[in-house]
């Protein structure tokens, strides 16, 4: 991870998408095509990223292998316009805001339709993308350090239940219709609001205050547990932490390090979980309390339901 300073961190690019559909564009992207080539469940290797982020090699249209993050905080599929992604003959030249102006996490760029991805045996077309000017990136150093240049999320999770193994760096795409959890695994319950997932938890503060808090849910984004500063007359903003800067596609965004806490999701326990708190003013919109990460979740084995509307501990 050379070129990321001490104290800064990467929120992953999908979370850059969080302001699209304010303009109503994810009810108009078609819902791309899906074919599976042989029987499920279908195994994929991945490479684990800065704070646990899971990362697929995948094709487009093929002419050029990527790495995509797989992402829960992406409700269409992204790709970035550099160097890696050159044969795909992009033009970004009229790259546009899509999202409201005041949300950090509104990307800039175009809407490309009728692209093809593969993960092995997994083939989808049809596929609606934002593609993102790598030189408009109000950090381009730091998302280049994760070596990634594209970004998973809906378009894959609405098919399949989603099993992510950290110990064997596998995920495994099961039959909805076939996938049955262990008896008495650790479930909740997920919620959807314009293709974004979220869960509800409970967060355990250092003075023994316990919060229910419903998190975004942001497999996407490098931090473990993203607090918003007065959501509730609990969270104050820490006088002494440190400083740390997360980054977004437009712009960078101060944060401060709070005291360890514990959080409990569907009777899943994470202990000793380090927060970052953020400003209300500078959230993205779908932040209203604050984010569940793959710096938390990538400590469990778990699964993705989008289906089934639930998130399982595995």
């Amino acid at each position: 991870m050379a070129n990321v300073p001490k104290g800064c961190a990467i929120v992953a690019a999908t979370l850059a998408l969080a302001g699209c559909d304010a303009l109503g564009m994810l009810h108009a992207f078609p819902e791309p095509t899906i074919e599976v080539r042989g029987a499920l469940p279908v195994e994929l290797p991945y490479r684990e990223g800065k704070g646990g982020v899971v990362i697929l090699t995948g094709r487009v249209d093929d002419k050029v292998t990527l790495d995509f993050i797989l992402d829960t905080g992406a409700p269409v599929s992204l790709l970035i316009d550099g160097a890696s992604t050159a044969a795909l003959g992009f033009d970004t030249s009229n790259a546009r805001t899509l999202g409201p102006p005041d949300d950090p996490a509104s990307p800039i760029g175009i809407i490309q339709p009728g692209l093809s991805f593969t993960f092995d045996r997994i083939a989808l077309s049809g596929v609606s993308a934002v593609v993102m000017p790598e030189r408009l990136l109000a950090c381009p150093d730091r998302y280049r350090s994760l070596g990634f240049a594209g970004v998973i999320g809906a378009d894959l999770l609405r098919r399949f239940v989603v099993e992510v193994d950290p110990a064997a760096k596998r995920v495994r795409l099961h039959d909805p219709a076939k996938w049955i959890p262990p008896r008495d695994a650790p479930t909740a319950a997920l919620r959807f609001d314009h293709g974004h997932a979220f869960v509800d938890t409970t967060v355990t503060l250092p003075s023994g205050a316990t919060l229910a808090l419903p998190m975004h849910l942001d497999t996407g984004m490098t931090t473990a547990l993203a607090l918003v500063a007065g959501s509730d007359p609990n969270l104050a903003m820490p006088v002494s932490g440190e400083i740390v800067t997360s980054c977004f596609v437009g712009r960078m965004r101060e944060d401060r390090l709070g005291a360890p806490v514990s959080v409990d999701i569907g009777g899943a326990r994470f202990a000793e979980v380090t927060p970052r708190y953020s400003p209300a003013r500078e959230r993205p919109r779908v932040q209203e309390s604050g984010a569940v990460g793959s710096g938390l979740l990538s400590t469990r084995h778990y699964a993705i339901d989008y289906p089934g509307k639930r998130v399982v501990f595995l």
